[in-house]
This record gives C-alpha cells, structure tokens and sequence, in this order.
C-alpha cells in the first residue's frame, strides 16, 4: 500500500460504531470498546457488543476502516493491518481518538477494551498506552504489541486478560513468556489464560481452516465468555 496513514485511517474517513448501552444502573457506566478482527466491523462484532450489554454493560463494536471500506480479499487485509501496525505512534494516536469517539462521554466511564485476533493486539495496545483505559482483554491476539519506551510512559494501573489457543502457531511459547515477563517487569495485574486443543480464531463461529491452524472452538468459546463476564465484573 502507497497511501500515507492518515489516507488510509483518518483522512475523510467516515465511520458508524455499533454502540449499545448497558441497562444495569451499577454497570452501564462501564463502557466496553470492542476491537475487531483484520476484517473490519462484522456482525460477530455487533453480536459481542449485544452480548455484553445483556450483562449490563455498555458496549461500542468500533468501526477501524469505515463505512464500505473492509478489506475483502486476504492481500488487502494483510496489507492494511500492516500499514495499521507498522509504527506505534501513530497506531496509538488512532486508538486514542477512535475510543474517544466510542465514549459519548468519556469522563466517569471506566474503559475496559475487548479485540479478536487484529482487535486482540490493539487492545492490548490501547490497555498499555492510553492513560484512560482501565482494562484490556485479548481473544487470540498477538503478543507482538508495542512496549512503553519507558515505566513511566506505560499504564500501568490497566488490569491485562489474555485468552489464548495453546496450539496458536501464531503464539510462540517465547512470545507468550516474554509478554508475561514484559508485564511482570511493569508490576502489572495480568492473567494469561491457555485453552488446550484450541488454535487461532477460536472465538469466531466463521473460522474453520484447519489447513492453516485457524477454528472455531465452541466449548472454548464459551469458556472464553465466561472469562469475559467475570473479568467485567472486576470493574464495578
């Protein structure tokens, strides 16, 4: 891809976030931001922020391309997600602004972001980096998020949940330790969770090549769920 960042994620970009608002009194002010995969917003994404809200939560499925503007064929995801990926700043700008635009109101809420596999890593991203996020939940994302330059330049207070296939060829066993002593080192409240004889993209009810170490796991699946809800429940 010849474009500049800004062509391809903020110039004249339009975009419709999905966003439902928690009903619980003592929850709704909670707002989860939910990250999507290298597809874009998807109606997977859509059912996720449902999911939670029927919990009580608030729940905004961003739009990352904008509006007719998902990649459709494999290329063009690879492509943007590494023009999306290929320099922190301004990824974290990016992340920065969509989750102020998730958040109608973003003082009093207590962010906690959500992603799969793409949305994985950027919310491990946005858990680090953005000072405002108390939160951040990875469905087989990649440990290859960017590190703080510095302690003090990290957000420490954000509480990491990781859920991960144990047979992720994504996910070395070196990856995943070095993340852990990465968050270690910062003091960080993390869990790590392993799901056995579960690979890549075991959340979405659409993967299933298993050629390529890609499949959906509804027992895992539903565990992760389980993860998710009493994760949330940390924050009221």
């Amino acid at each position: 891809m010849s474009q500049t960042f800004e062509s391809i994620f903020k110039d004249n970009v339009k975009r419709v976030h999905y966003q439902v608002d928690g009903l619980s009194s003592e929850k709704s002010h909670i707002q989860v931001v939910i990250w999507p995969t290298f597809s874009g917003l998807t109606d997977f994404e859509r059912g996720i922020a449902d999911r939670i809200a029927s919990l009580g939560f608030s729940a905004t499925a961003l739009d990352l391309y904008g509006i007719d503007q998902n990649p459709v064929e494999m290329d063009e995801k690879m492509a943007k997600m590494g023009a999306l990926l290929a320099e922190a700043d301004p990824l974290h700008r990016l992340l920065n602004e969509l989750t102020q635009s998730a958040c109608d109101a973003i003082h009093g809420k207590t962010i906690v972001h959500v992603g799969f596999c793409l949305g994985g890593r950027l919310a491990l991203e946005a858990g680090l980096h953005l000072e405002n996020s108390a939160g951040a939940v990875s469905f087989h994302g990649l440990m290859s998020f960017f590190r703080a330059q510095s302690a003090e330049k990290a957000n420490t207070k954000a509480k990491i949940l990781v859920l991960n296939g144990h047979d992720d060829h994504l996910v070395t066993n070196e990856d995943a330790q070095e993340a852990k002593r990465y968050w270690k080192s910062l003091a960080m409240d993390f869990q790590f969770m392993d799901f056995s004889n579960t690979v890549h993209s075991f959340m979405l009810p659409s993967a299933n090549n298993p050629e390529h170490g890609s499949q959906y796991n509804p027992q895992t699946a539903q565990r992760g769920y389980r993860y998710l809800a009493n994760f949330l429940e940390e924050f009221i």
